[in-house]
């Protein structure tokens, strides 16, 4: 059972006073992590990390709807919100193994189950092809299953499907999917780049260098064609125009960002500061903040205190609510996204991230002025 305390009148001006409005904080388990809205029906889908769990969330109503109980540990969850149908990554530690669960979004109703690679998996959908992407960062691989028909239709379309093993990179984990361009960007956890994959052939078009340890989720505005790529221990969010398949900003955010969320009604990116590094296992510098970017010039709005390592982060445009999971905290913040309410601006933040644009330029001018330096060099050479 999940409780859902909705913040005061008064609590609610104070909290428009100093930033965004913080208007409630769902309990539906321990460990919240991936997060995943349906802006149909505006149900909210939590999958809990350990023990593995997903649960509905009616923010309407401020309750719970239904509870599923998957393995170990419950690494992502997707939504379509066309035909309400919940896709969520479970790992089993015990037996090695891992599934995909396929879920009606309305009553819990688990509609099929699909075995894929281990590891801490991540989701991607294209519901024009009827295409469901597993990651296994570690198998090295990626589970394609194409449905026979429209998911709507889930009696039939998730009984007869194709499976096929795709091997993209050493350790894919982040997925996004681009259903106008048909493509599919996997992000290495290991060699830190992006592959462009066309989803007719499966053929890599282009392969994308970005900061280091990118993780899942891939934001896809397919509006822009932008593809937004948080970089957890390069300290980073990257932006690749997947109409160039190139890399058109670097924005220094808070240390081990996490999850990442645009909001398509104000045009904001919302980034959570987890703090933790997950290379280490460590919890000891858990964030506690979100980080808010103009989604059109990149730069930084401000930032808002919701609770310990802020992870998954969702939005419901309509509805002007965004949803950051508090892994250390064990409960979900709802926060209002009002162009209206003005923005804190976290000066240490500020700072951090001016010393580390700095630094570089720095390392920028250094790799310039050693080339000057071999070009010098190199002529000298030639002219004796």
């Amino acid at each position: 059972m999940g409780l859902f305390f909705p913040v005061s009148p008064a609590q609610t001006t104070s909290a428009e006073a100093a930033g965004f409005p913080i208007v409630g904080v769902l309990h539906s388990g321990a460990r919240p992590e991936a997060m995943a809205v349906d802006t149909q029906s505006h149900l909210l889908y939590i999958a809990h990390e350990s023990p593995g769990f997903v649960v509905a969330f009616d923010a309407a109503r401020g309750k719970v709807v239904w509870r599923v109980k998957l393995g170990d540990v419950a690494t992502d969850v997707q939504v379509d919100s066309a035909s309400h149908v919940v896709f969520v990554a479970s790992t089993s530690y015990r037996q090695n193994e891992s599934d995909v669960f396929v879920l009606n979004g309305t009553t819990g109703e688990t509609l099929a189950r699909w075995k894929t690679g281990s590891g801490d998996n991540g989701i991607a959908l294209d519901a024009v092809r009827h295409r469901i992407y597993i990651s296994s960062v570690n198998d090295g691989t990626i589970d394609e299953f194409a449905t026979s028909g429209q998911w709507q239709d889930a009696s039939t379309s998730f009984q007869d499907i194709q499976h096929t093993i795709l091997r993209i990179g050493t350790h894919p984990q982040g997925l996004g999917v681009n259903t106008r361009l048909g493509r599919l960007y996997v992000a290495d956890y290991a060699e830190h780049i992006v592959r462009v994959v066309d989803e007719a052939t499966m053929h890599v078009l282009a392969t994308i260098p970005v900061a280091d340890t990118p993780l899942q989720p891939l934001r896809v505005d397919e509006q822009t064609g932008y593809v937004y790529v948080v970089c957890s221990t390069g300290q980073e969010l990257d932006v690749i125009d997947g109409n160039k398949n190139a890399v058109i900003a670097r924005i220094p955010v808070a240390p081990y960002p996490e999850g990442i969320t645009i909001d398509t009604a104000t045009g904001r990116i919302y980034i959570a500061d987890e703090g933790n590094d997950e290379q280490s296992n460590s919890n000891k510098d858990a964030g506690n903040t979100i980080t808010v970017l103009d989604g059109k010039t990149f730069q930084l709005l401000g930032t808002l205190r919701v609770g310990a390592a802020p992870d998954g982060v969702a939005s419901d445009p309509a509805l002007h609510l965004v949803y950051v999971a508090l892994e250390d905290s064990s409960a979900v913040a709802e926060v209002s996204d009002s162009v209206n309410v003005p923005l804190q601006i976290d000066e240490t933040l500020n700072q951090a991230i001016d010393a580390r644009r700095a630094v570089g330029l720095l390392q920028q001018a250094s790799i310039v002025t050693a080339l000057l330096m071999l070009v010098t060099m190199m002529v000298a050479t030639w002219t004796t």
